[in-house]
């Protein structure tokens, strides 16, 4: 849609008078039909949704960080999550229709999802995140959300974040299975979880999980990234409130990357229009998105636990539609053939190069996507921790690991003059710095002064130890499956 470049001085005057609910209203109607849901309704479900703001920190004249930590959760995922939580919620309402929402968490999503769907009338929500993969803050978030409600659970499971990926998309692939598919359906799990299952066992899951109406909220689900353009305007509109941009100047954000949602929201925000120049791209050790944007190629390699543990991700989803948006943008024609992509990248031995162009990605892509993006990857975790402590020691801000991460990636594509030297960079700090203590004691930040996030205050008196911690699950299809389905049968 073109609705707000159709809209005489919508970025240059309107923009900067609006209130953040007041601009997740405008960006919601988009796509939402007035016959759902009318202009006072949908107005006060984002009055619900947001009532928290982007603070904006100055780095000199032409760098800013946009701080996203400010939510319930302290997460930039609360902005999707409180949306998708009064979406769905009233989706299950009109239609008197339960809903069990799966979701597959490197950290704060999880977090942010459980707390903006708890006690939902219509949702439950069920939550895979990996043992020994996420920060202690995190999974102390995850675990208390557990105890508050009901209608939430959460899976600590052994393995990585791409492994609870994999489980919640096959999940929404048996919604669908027949005779058709049903081998396909098979290999898929053959490959991506390593498990052999036979048809009787994968009808039987199949006929458990179909009444229950799954649905995700991982950003596989569209819904996930529409509401994430809300940061993009947010950030911009606070930038002319304040006078550090001129009406109508193009900028360009920084954004820590692991499953590419963030950066297609940004694609998305400027399709309607926002003045974005182009966007950094921050990658940590993980960094097959650096050698995408870069070279073209897949450097497979074996994964990596970093500092910044919602970046580990090495199947990234979102990349699909990375590719799909730059096929049209480009005119491509060709059907790229992703699913044989993905085959391969799992079945392929570690640090093995894979050319794109094998699967219908052609240079025209390649090269929309390189204007678009310039990607940087930041390998080690003592590059996160010198530039911590360098930038506090120089501004007095304390930046968290995926933060510091696009800073450096600022600073690297500024070194390289890729950028003009005025150019304003907007960098997204995604989540409190402390969220992640072990980053900020490597850093000889641990008792650093700085903003300190009300909820996360709460949870340093208590001890995981003295938690509910479910047991660890295998990846295992069946016995989540089941975990699933005994939620939602509780929830009747």
């Amino acid at each position: 849609p073109d609705t707000l470049k159709n809209i005489p001085g919508f970025f240059e005057n309107i923009l900067p008078t609006l209130t953040i609910s007041e601009i997740a209203t405008i960006l919601h109607r988009i796509f939402i039909p007035q016959k759902d849901i009318g202009d006072e309704e949908l107005g006060q479900m984002m009055g619900k949704a947001y009532s928290f703001d982007i603070p904006i920190e100055s780095i000199g004249d032409y760098t800013f960080i946009a701080r996203l930590d400010e939510g319930p959760t302290a997460s930039f995922k609360d902005f999707a999550a409180r949306s998708i939580s009064q979406l769905l919620d009233k989706y299950g309402e009109t239609h008197n229709k339960p809903i069990n929402v799966v979701v597959a968490t490197s950290g704060d999503t999880g977090v942010a999802i459980a707390d903006a769907f708890g006690n939902a009338k219509n949702i439950t929500v069920t939550v895979m995140y990996p043992d020994g993969g996420v920060s202690e803050v995190q999974e102390k978030q995850m675990l208390s959300v557990q105890e508050k409600y009901k209608n939430i659970q959460v899976i600590p499971v052994r393995g990585n974040f791409d492994n609870c990926q994999d489980i919640a998309k096959t999940l929404q692939l048996l919604r669908d299975l027949n005779d058709k598919t049903i081998t396909e359906i098979q290999n898929q799990i053959s490959y991506k979880l390593g498990q052999q299952i036979d048809v009787e066992t994968l009808k039987k899951i199949s006929a458990d999980i179909l009444p229950l109406n799954l649905s995700s909220a991982n950003s596989i689900n569209i819904w996930r990234l529409i509401p994430q353009m809300l940061q993009y305007f947010v950030s911009y509109s606070t930038l002319l409130k304040e006078n550090k941009i001129l009406s109508g100047e193009e900028v360009v954000f920084a954004v820590p990357t692991g499953n590419v949602g963030h950066i297609m929201a940004g694609f998305f925000a400027k399709e309607l229009g926002l003045p974005i120049k182009k966007f950094i791209m921050g990658t940590n050790a993980n960094n097959i998105m650096a050698n995408i944007i870069g070279s073209g190629v897949i450097k497979h390699k074996e994964f990596t636990n970093t500092s910044a543990p919602s970046m580990d991700i090495l199947d990234p989803s979102n990349l699909e539609r990375l590719l799909y948006f730059a096929a049209q943008k480009t005119g491509t024609i060709a059907p790229l053939q992703y699913e044989q992509m993905k085959k391969d990248i799992k079945n392929s031995k570690p640090f093995t190069d894979i050319s794109l162009s094998s699967y219908g990605v052609t240079e025209e892509m390649l090269k929309y996507l390189r204007e678009m993006i310039w990607a940087e990857d930041i390998e080690t975790n003592e590059e996160i921790y010198a530039m911590m402590l360098y930038e506090y020691q120089k501004n007095n801000i304390v930046l968290d690991p995926h933060g510091v991460a696009a800073f450096i990636a600022t600073i690297r594509t500024r070194e390289k003059k890729a950028l003009a030297k005025d150019t304003k960079v907007i960098i997204f700090e995604t989540a409190h710095p402390d969220k992640f203590p072990s980053a900020l004691r490597e850093a000889f930040l641990e008792e650093a002064p700085r903003r300190h996030h009300r909820e996360l205050e709460k949870l340093k008196q208590v001890e995981i130890k003295d938690m509910r911690k479910p047991e660890v699950c295998k990846i295992d299809l069946l016995t989540i499956a089941q975990k699933i389905k005994t939620l939602a049968d509780s929830a009747r």
